[in-house]
């Protein structure tokens, strides 16, 4: 017990003689402290290299369809009349020659049948039974069997923009009916940039209907841009994908967006011009 008073007695006189503490190293940070610091330093350096060596895409939007080669081709009816009988539905397997449907015609010396010059598969039915046509009517749409097994992309974009996209560029396409938060995007590349707006006619030519006209024609002034999916033969779609591909095939006619990367620019050279400007160095 007396050892241990004197032992705070000790003490007392010690602070008593250096209040302050002054003959004693100061312990300015813990091992924590550097740890975080280390931490830190570390992402500051991450940061650094990456502003220098990384790379940011620009890119310009799109929408598009998703087509075979060879497109769909139209039938037609080669005088005026009322359509009498439908002869397939959508979905159908039709052979070239086959009679397609029949018509009730104004003159009675023109033929009534609708004969399909080609071989393929019908995806659109464009006048139903009863609906009264004019020679040149487009009554069937069909995806011709001759066509390759995977698509391309055709995407429209606003002619202001278009300037800017030139054949090679990468491509990243979404289709409408795959999760891109889940999936990611297929890989492509521009082949073909359109030099004029894109007109009516010339739309419909490629897309071989109307509805799809009206859709993609409210694009301000657009400018068709030709896109080659990247295949790969171990997906279930045919096609590169960004992540996982979805074990899906991608049916002909699909709606999609597109994100054409335009550019790839330094973080640091587009940090440069903001520093310069907020410290009005010219």
């Amino acid at each position: 017990m007396q050892a241990k008073k004197s032992i705070f007695r000790q003490v007392a006189l010690e602070r008593l003689s250096s209040p302050e503490q002054l003959d004693q190293l100061m312990q300015v940070t813990t091992p924590k402290g550097w740890l975080a610091l280390l931490a830190v330093g570390g992402l500051v350096a991450a940061a650094l290299l990456w502003s220098i060596f990384g790379t940011i895409p620009a890119q310009m939007d799109g929408q598009g369809i998703l087509l075979r080669t060879g497109g769909v081709a139209n039938i037609f009816v080669a005088s005026d009349g009322q359509i009498k009988k439908l002869h397939v539905r959508v979905g159908d397997v039709v052979r070239a020659g086959q009679v397609v449907a029949r018509l009730a015609p104004t003159n009675e010396t023109e033929n009534s049948r609708v004969i399909s010059p080609y071989a393929g598969r019908v995806v659109e039915i464009r006048a139903g039974e009863g609906s009264v046509v004019s020679e040149g009517t487009p009554i069937l749409s069909l995806e011709p069997s001759r066509t390759n097994a995977t698509a391309d992309a055709v995407v429209y974009v606003p002619a202001a923009e278009g300037k800017k996209i030139k054949p090679g560029m990468e491509v990243q396409i979404s289709p409408s009916t795959v999760k891109r938060e889940e999936f990611g995007f297929i890989l492509g590349r521009v082949t073909a940039v359109g030099e004029f707006p894109a007109s009516r006619q010339g739309m419909l030519r490629v897309l071989g209907s109307e509805e799809l006209v009206d859709k993609f024609v409210t694009i301000d002034t657009p400018i068709e841009v030709q896109v080659e999916l990247l295949p790969d033969a171990t997906t279930a779609s045919g096609y590169q994908w960004s992540s996982k591909a979805p074990d899906i095939t991608i049916a002909n006619g699909t709606l999609c967006s597109a994100q054409i990367v335009v550019e790839r620019r330094r973080p640091l050279s587009m940090v440069l011009p903001l520093l310069k400007e907020t410290m009005g160095i010219n």
